[in-house]
Order: C-alpha cells, then structure tokens, then sequence
C-alpha cells in the first residue's frame, strides 16, 4: 500500500479518490498565500485541470495511527532539478507532519531516481517553511530566486529557492 513508511506516516500514490482532499486544502487562505494564487474553481474544473500521470512522483501522506490523509507531496515536471511540493491539510498543521513527511519523500526520491540534486521553494515571508528546509539540509540559492507580485497586497515578493544536493541529505527520524 504505502511506497515507503516510518513508524507512523505512509506515502502512498495518489489517485483521483484523494482529489477532494486536496481541493478542500486549496480553498483555504493560507494555501493560497503560500503558492501566490487565488482559487476560484469548482471541484468539477479543479479535478479536470490536473493529469496524475504526468508526474514521476505524487503522494498522500497517511497518518498510520489514524490511517487519515494529512497532506499531499508532488514533485514537478523539470527533469535536471524538480521542485518537491508540500500540501499539509488545515487541520494537520504545525503537528511535524510536514517536516517528517518531506523527509521521508526525499529519502524515496534520492534512492528510486536518478536526481543528483532537488530544489523546494518558498516565500521569504514563510519564516516557518524556510526554517524546516534549512533543518532537512535544503540551501537557499539566491541566484535562483524569483520576483513575484503577491496576488493578495500587490506588492513584490520573492520566492526563495532552495536546494538539496543528494550527496548532502541525511535521513533522520
């Protein structure tokens, strides 16, 4: 079921059954700040306006204790450097599902991939994402950093990107 697990979180392959999940965390504020977009779709357009099988990699995060869905993970679709996204659902935030979750990502990706290095954004007022990628081991690479309009004041904003280096991480609990 799971493609790799700890102790008490599995990641296992997302599928069309975890769309409204997923939906529901796009509707909430906070996620729309934090990807700098504003939501506006049914969940009928929102299910359209995605292809599963265009990404290598995609799961649900699974509580095991409670065998709840509590985020979900998505790498993107550059092939030499791919953003690792990160959704934690609402009602699971600030409880360490993020951090041990992304953790366990990464060791799946670095051992069943070829990807020498993978990269993870965030925007500079997200103090608490740029805290957990520094503690997994993610460097902020400035020269890859991006200018944005924040959709929500209008004023600039910068999405800082990180990276990680395979050679670099250290799987820890």
């Amino acid at each position: 079921m799971y493609i790799i697990e700890n102790d008490y979180l599995g990641l296992r392959q997302y599928t069309h059954d975890d769309d409204y999940d997923w939906y529901v965390c796009w509707q909430d504020i906070d996620t729309q700040k934090g990807y700098n977009g504003i939501f506006e779709y049914s969940f009928e357009d929102f299910c359209k306006s995605f292809d599963i099988n265009r990404f290598k990699f995609w799961v649900t995060i699974i509580d095991k204790n409670t065998n709840e869905s509590v985020g979900t993970l998505r790498l993107g679709l550059d092939e030499k450097c791919p953003d690792l996204a990160i959704w934690i659902y609402p009602k699971y935030r600030n409880k360490g599902y993020g951090l041990a979750s992304y953790k366990l990502a990464l060791k799946y990706l670095f051992e069943n991939f070829d990807y020498d290095e993978l990269s993870a954004g965030c925007f500079r007022d997200n103090t608490y994402s740029c805290k957990i990628l520094e503690k997994i081991g993610f460097i902020h690479r400035p020269e890859y950093d991006e200018i944005e309009i924040d959709c929500f004041t209008g004023k600039e904003t910068t999405m800082y990107e990180f990276r990680l280096k395979k050679k670099d991480f250290k799987y820890t609990l």
